[in-house]
């Protein structure tokens, strides 16, 4: 299932409301395959950092909620490549917490 640019950036502003944070200590990048990105590119761990991916129709797509997010709320970019997934993430600070990862895709 792909969703649309309005729903993605919905979703993504309430992932941010809701694991909560400063905007500049998450990461947006867009991907061809978002779990490589996430997890091997950008060394995100899946147990303990917060995460979250969804498919979009297309690559412009994707780069449209990416800039959205970097513009308008200063989401830091992270190391991706074009693609239709859009990915975000926040690592979690070293407190021995152990945090969910959310695959919404």
């Amino acid at each position: 299932m792909t969703y649309s640019v309005q729903q993605v950036k919905f979703e993504l502003l309430a992932h941010l409301k809701e694991f909560g944070g400063n905007a500049a200590k998450w990461r947006i990048g867009t991907a061809a395959d978002a779990r490589r990105a996430l997890f091997e590119t950008n060394a995100v761990r899946e147990r303990e950092d917060i995460w979250v991916w969804k498919p979009m129709a297309s690559d412009a797509a994707a780069a449209i909620v990416h800039r959205f997010l970097i513009s308008q709320y200063r989401v830091e970019p992270a190391i991706s490549e074009s693609g239709p997934c859009v990915f975000m993430f926040r690592k979690s600070e070293s407190d021995g917490v152990c945090r969910t990862g959310d695959q919404m895709g």
